[in-house]
């Protein structure tokens, strides 16, 4: 069962005003925390509406839509994930509409306010069978099998096309936001140490890219040929990490040391708690909390 969620709280009318002046890729933010005698940096990318996405994504849509006449963009996800949100960040920038399809229950939560500011179709199901089914039966085209309706884009999970487009342009502007920062300068040094949770694996692929000279620690949270794709790019890149998701690792309360997204990237935490060195980075993909306003 899914429904479509309708909202005019204060919380959308105070997004929609920071989006009036919103630049798409801001200098990188890096907070600095302690944890017993372990100094840990974080790259808060949380203060950004629609998370490190919100980086490439304008850039991204309008390559792979050159010359088309899609009108709305589709996207089917976690309704705490972000790659809804930067899809109906794209829309929003591009005069284009968005709908997006979710699973989840609570619909007073960051992520669902701001899809609502962004003026996305939100509709919030109770599984993510319902959510990817009623996205296929909104773009399929009934008159050829296995084809979208020409005004339609199916964004693809975590905008990780199979071109490598996202990757590259994200890679570049995680460049150009990270000049004259302690990345740039470890990653010449070969100290860049990254933590990261990985869904479809396009950020940590841009990471890696950005900072060749990087080592990354990935906790994988995708599944089926996601979390596949991840593991074999990780066997052909030098210096990247899977952790064991399995592992006994600390119990511990993340959001008392900086914001972050509950049961996703807060969950590399404690894996760099047990594991990590001093001055080693978590890359935080986005949070919770509304750290722009």
């Amino acid at each position: 069962m899914c429904t479509v969620i309708k909202n005019n709280n204060n919380t959308i009318n105070l997004i929609k005003k920071k989006l009036k002046n919103n630049i798409d890729n801001p200098k990188i933010i890096i907070e600095n925390i302690n944890y017993k005698k372990l100094k840990i940096n974080i790259v808060q990318d949380g203060y950004l509406i629609a998370g490190t996405k919100q980086r490439v994504v304008k850039s991204f849509i309008k390559k792979v839509l050159k010359n088309t006449n899609v009108t709305t963009l589709l996207y089917a996800g976690s309704s705490n994930g972000f790659g809804a949100i930067a899809t109906a960040y794209a829309a929003h920038k591009l005069g284009l509409k968005s709908e997006v399809f979710l699973n989840g229950d609570n619909v007073n939560t960051r992520q669902i306010n701001t899809l609502l500011a962004l003026n996305a179709k939100v509709h919030l199901c109770k599984t993510y069978r319902e959510a990817r089914n009623l996205e296929f039966k909104v773009s399929d085209d009934p008159n050829k099998k296995w084809s979208t309706l020409p005004d339609y884009y199916v964004v693809p999970m975590g905008l990780n096309d199979k071109d490598g487009i996202m990757v590259k342009l994200l890679s570049k502007q995680i460049v150009k936001a990270s000049k004259n920062t302690i990345l740039e300068e470890y990653n010449l040094k070969n100290r860049l140490r990254i933590w990261l949770v990985s869904g479809s694996g396009g950020i940590a692929e841009a990471l890696k890219k950005a900072f060749p000279n990087a080592t990354l620690y990935l906790l994988l949270t995708g599944a089926g040929d996601y979390k596949k794709n991840v593991i074999e790019w990780s066997k052909g890149s030098k210096n990247v990490f899977i952790l064991n998701e399995n592992d006994d690792i600390p119990n511990i309360v993340v959001t008392k040391y900086y914001s972050s997204v509950k049961n996703y990237d807060d969950l590399i935490f404690p894996y760099v708690i047990k594991y990590g060195k001093n001055d080693d980075f978590i890359w935080n993909v986005a949070s919770d909390d509304y750290l722009y306003l």
